[in-house]
């Protein structure tokens, strides 16, 4: 059940990586000409997630602050925070209930090791997804 966990996790931080650098190599791409695909994407245009870009200051609603990118890794960030919580919770109550068995106590605490890994890797995941994107909208 937790390398299930774990392996759902890593995919996560995959996807929301894979999200950032396309985003990034295509805005690169697209800006070296005269015209920038993502930075230019409002202008002229009156969509909700133009005005809403606009508002914040920027025209960029794939990267900018609350591009995307960023409300995905977000989300993401979040929601496997709380998966991880509720695994060392139940990590915790095996423990407490593993009434001296070595097995149990043993995969107890592998519960609570691989969920702390879990937030590590979602916490670094974030980190790089936030950098990228910060470094993609200067």
């Amino acid at each position: 059940m937790m390398i299930k966990i774990l392996k759902i996790m890593v995919l996560a931080l995959i996807l929301v990586t894979s999200m950032v650098s396309v985003a990034s190599v295509a805005k690169a791409q697209a800006c070296k000409g005269q015209a920038c695909l993502f930075g230019q994407a409002c202008n002229g245009a009156n969509s909700n997630v133009c005005t809403q870009a606009k508002q914040q200051g920027t025209t960029d609603p794939i990267a900018g602050p609350n591009g995307v990118i960023s409300v995905a890794a977000n989300v993401i960030a979040v929601v496997t925070g709380v998966i991880a919580v509720i695994m060392i919770i139940i990590g915790g109550l095996r423990y407490a209930t593993a009434a001296g068995n070595a097995e149990q106590a043993a995969g107890a605490r592998r519960q609570i090791i691989y969920a702390l890994i879990g937030i590590v890797v979602v916490a670094l995941a974030w980190t790089i997804t936030r950098f990228v994107v910060d470094k993609v909208i200067q």
